[in-house]
Parts: C-alpha cells; structure tokens; sequence
C-alpha cells in the first residue's frame, strides 16, 4: 500500500503510546502497583486498558482509575515534504484516583495524574526515538473536567517534521 502525507498520525503516536507502556513508572501509576513489582503482564493491561490513541472517557465509568492518551496534529504545512506536527499527550485521572497510597509508592509526592505528566514527560522530552525529529516540550495545561476525571495536557512541538519515503 502507497504511502501517505498522514500516515504519521496513526503511527507515532503508536509509538509513544509503546514506550510509555514500556515505562514501570508509568504503568505502576496506572495500574496502582509498586514500581519495582511490574511484571509484563502489567504492560500488556496498561496498554490494553489505560493507554489509548483518542481521547475518550465514557460518561457511565464509576471506575477509579487512570488513562493516557496521545494524540498528534498537523498544524503546518511548508511543503510536500515538510509539516509542522504536534503531539498531545493527555493524562487523566478520576478524582477518587488522584491520592498516591504512600505504602506503595513510598518516597513519591504529590498525586497521580500530576506524577504520571512528569514521568511521561521523562520519557518524550528532546527524544527522537519516534522517528519524526525531536519532541520539544511546548506547553503543560489543565483540560477541564469530564465527569469525574481530572485532565492534564501535554503538548510536543516537531518543528520541521520532514516526509522522505512517500511512495506515489
């Protein structure tokens, strides 16, 4: 199948997607578990059930629990070959889930969602391990609520993401 000017808005975000999966900070406040006690399966439900390429929560959830979105957007267009592209990352946490239980995450502050932007943030900012250039931390921002989620969003910027291999 012929390649696309937008076959990145499907693929890298797949990709961060898979790194955070990856990540046992991530995932251990995704899923409620002691960092050092991730186990691959942990990944695998992460992926499964809190990591996500759209933003969704559905209004009926009664669920304490937290997910993670990635998002990427076309916001510029100087050529055939070169675009301007923006990642979002989006955190949110039900606010019966915000709490960390200090027994198992010990040594850790402030609450989840907030530690779940820092160690995605960890993992992103300055890589150009996705293959689409380096990823520049633009902004950090409060989303409002849905229901009973609380949203934080982060935005990446790929000034000049450059397409090289577009078959015609």
């Amino acid at each position: 199948m012929a390649k696309t000017y937008l076959d990145q808005i499907v693929q890298f975000p797949a990709k961060v997607l898979q790194a955070i999966a990856n990540d046992k900070y991530c995932v251990g406040l995704l899923i409620n578990k002691g960092f050092e006690q991730i186990e691959e399966s942990d990944l695998d439900d992460a992926l499964d059930n809190h990591i996500f390429d759209y933003q969704y929560v559905d209004n009926t959830t009664q669920e304490a629990s937290a997910y993670i979105w990635a998002e990427m957007e076309v916001n510029s267009v100087q050529n055939r070959q070169i675009k301007g592209i923006r990642l979002y990352v989006t955190v949110a946490c039900h606010k019966n889930f915000m709490k960390l239980s200090h027994t198992v995450f010990q040594g850790v502050e402030g609450n989840r969602r907030d530690n779940l932007v820092r160690y995605v943030d960890r993992l992103l900012n300055n890589t150009s391990a996705f293959g689409i250039g380096n990823l520049t931390l633009s902004s950090v921002r409060t989303l409002s609520p849905i229901g009973d989620f609380v949203i934080r969003e982060i935005t990446y910027v790929v000034p000049d993401f450059n397409i090289v291999e577009i078959d015609e």
